[in-house]
């Protein structure tokens, strides 16, 4: 990731704070200002409108969702699409006390204003654009969906089950990752319809 300017990469540090501790709702230009130590016309230099602000970190934020996957992504593993699979589910099952509480204080401007989200609805898209979805990919997407589960059961602050049981679980979901997903040239799995044609 090329290195921002000092003052934006000053201005999304001291926004984030502000978000992760009272909320978007917060986070005005004379309170960022205040905190980040740049003035108010160097803000808006770098981000005219508060939308744009946000806009600014929620794709900072994604840059740093991709570099924590590269840094939880094995390279150990005989199959990339299990290393990328296991990246995924470690990213998002880890216990970050900091994304917990950014990702907890954009929801409020994320539900008024949906379209904030349409860098994230791409990045997705852009994901899964070309999966043919065959059952492979599916269970991967299966795994996928059930550790984005536990991220939100963690943003929430549910905890729906003990920190042991969550350890497994996630343990489980990465062994399954080396099950469900074959190598190269290695047999797809069967399926439960596999099974019972037998």
């Amino acid at each position: 990731m090329p290195r921002l300017p000092r003052a934006k990469a000053l201005i999304l540090a001291a926004a984030r704070d502000i978000v992760e501790r009272d909320g978007a709702g917060a986070l005005t230009f004379e309170e960022l200002s205040r905190v980040s130590g740049v003035t108010r016309g160097g803000i808006t230099y770098h981000f005219p409108t508060k939308d744009a602000l946000l806009q600014g970190l929620l794709e900072h934020d994604m840059q740093q969702w991709k570099e924590s996957e590269a840094a939880c992504t094995p390279s150990n593993l005989p199959c990339p699409k299990q290393c990328e699979l296991i990246g995924f589910i470690r990213s998002h099952t880890s216990e970050d006390e900091s994304r917990r509480r950014f990702v907890a204080g954009m929801l409020s401007a994320a539900v008024h204003q949906p379209d904030l989200l349409d860098g994230c609805r791409e990045e997705i898209r852009q994901r899964y654009l070309g999966s043919d979805w065959n059952d492979t990919e599916l269970r991967a997407h299966v795994l996928r969906l059930a550790a984005v589960g536990l991220f939100w059961d963690e943003i929430f602050q549910f905890q729906s089950m003990p920190p042991e049981v969550r350890r497994r679980f996630t343990g489980l979901l990465e062994q399954l990752a080396r099950e469900w997903v074959p190598a190269a040239g290695d047999p797809e799995p069967d399926t439960e319809q596999d099974k019972k044609r037998k």
